[in-house]
């Protein structure tokens, strides 16, 4: 860890007043008057993710009424879990994910190798009930990636920051062992860095002592290249690969998004985690391609709020993390992909550019192209309202190739290692429920 003998804590900084260092700000007051969100241990898969859908989320405590306790949380991850376990314990076999090697894109070997399987009437039984009834209660931690750790209101950022810069990306904040004063994540640590530490230089506001050492803020002006984020090892799939192996390469990996790319390399959509409580709300898109639940579910997003999303968020290996971090922050994004110039391929790839009007269709994935040869699913019965739908576009819309990625944790991680005393206290003993 680097050491900034020199540093000194500033005297004052606006909106703050305290003299102090960012990472000994306390969890209570980056939680306050925050409305916590939690699910019943009893209600069903679909009522969760309904819950995480309606609020924006990728994770909620799970409250047992009768104990009046949390008994743990449910995270995307858990049910991207469940799903496959359904699927293995299933007559249907999958093929698993070929081994990763150094210095390429990981991506299965056949993409379409599942197809014929997938749209077969056992499967669609198979997927109607993989989380039909299930408790939420019975698949939490089922992933073991984002267990339920709770903090101490007093519990500084630092040490949070420790804890996040392994991959966990939340606390509970408790008020008391029966209840949640807040959930601090790796998001709201972020933007509360950039947003009070990081100097504003615009023509009108200039920080002259933000509460950074020296060292953080030479950091925020490395390269990302400098910083080793680039690099040939991305975990990546095609736009044709079925969501039922790409959800295996989410969690073999522990890894919360996958890069869609072409035959060339180049990068054409991104599959996250934060897709799949889709899943529990349409069955029909267990069935689909990586590209179809992008796009079905990008679908559900613009009728619910009517803004477009951008396909990928990307930066180049020369941006500086200073950079990279001012776009995480503006887009809440979680990641911005690592991408440069590479040859151009004009796949046959479905990536809406225009709107017109057309009537709601049944599913999400009626709304897509068809099929190859025909193929199509279905689901129950919509409204039949007039919606704006996006209309099929084969073209190569990007023509960079993604050579490395930049997370939240990989932003963490860096403030972390670069951090002056005060450090992490490593005997910091974390509450993590079982």
């Amino acid at each position: 860890m680097d050491t900034d003998k020199q540093f000194n804590p500033v005297s004052s900084h606006p909106g703050l007043g305290a003299t102090r260092h960012w990472l000994t700000v306390q969890a209570h007051e980056l939680v306050e008057n925050q409305q916590v969100i939690q699910v019943d241990s009893e209600a069903s898969i679909e009522e969760a993710c309904d819950t995480l859908i309606k609020h924006s989320i990728q994770s909620v405590p799970l409250y047992d009424s009768q104990s009046q306790t949390y008994v743990g949380m449910f995270d995307l991850h858990d049910l991207a879990s469940y799903i496959l376990s359904k699927r293995a314990s299933s007559s249907i076999s999958t093929p698993s994910p070929p081994p990763s090697s150094k210095g390429h894109h990981r991506q299965p070997s056949s993409p379409l190798v599942m197809r014929s399987e997938t749209s077969s009437p056992m499967f669609r039984a198979v997927a109607r009930k993989n989380s039909v009834g299930e408790r939420v209660g019975r698949v939490s931690d089922m992933s073991h990636v984002n267990p339920f750790y709770s903090v101490l209101p007093e519990t500084t950022v630092a040490q949070i920051a420790s804890v996040f810069a392994k991959g966990t990306h939340r606390v509970a904040v408790m008020e008391s062992e029966r209840t949640i004063r807040g959930i601090l994540s790796q998001t709201r640590i972020v933007r509360y860095f950039f947003e009070h530490c990081v100097p504003q230089h615009t023509p009108n506001h200039t920080d002259a002592a933000p509460m950074i050492s020296e060292s953080e803020d030479r950091l925020l002006d490395r390269s990302l290249r400098s910083l080793g984020l680039v690099t040939r090892d991305v975990i990546v799939a095609k736009p044709t690969t079925p969501v039922i192996q790409a959800l295996s390469l989410l969690e073999q990996n522990h890894v919360s998004s996958l890069a869609l790319v072409n035959d060339a390399g180049c990068i054409l959509g991104n599959l996250s985690i934060a897709d799949v409580k889709y899943l529990a709300r349409d069955k029909a898109l267990v069935n689909a391609t990586c590209m179809e639940l992008v796009q079905a579910v990008r679908f559900i997003q613009g009728m619910h709020d009517g803004k477009d999303r951008a396909a990928v968020f990307s930066v180049r290996p020369e941006a500086t993390l200073r950079y990279a971090l001012s776009k995480l922050v503006a887009t809440g994004a979680h990641r911005v992909w690592i991408t440069e110039p590479g040859s151009v391929n004009h796949s046959a790839v479905n990536l809406p550019l225009a709107n017109m009007e057309a009537t709601a269709p049944e599913s999400a994935l009626d709304a897509l192209p068809a099929r190859p040869k025909g193929r199509r699913a279905s689901v129950s019965s919509g409204s039949s309202q007039t919606v704006p739908i996006a209309p099929p576009h084969y073209a190569g819309a990007f023509d960079d190739t993604v050579c490395g990625l930049v997370s939240l944790t990989d932003i963490v991680r860096l403030l972390i290692e670069n951090a002056p005393a005060p450090a992490a206290d490593p005997e910091y003993n974390y509450a993590s429920m079982d």
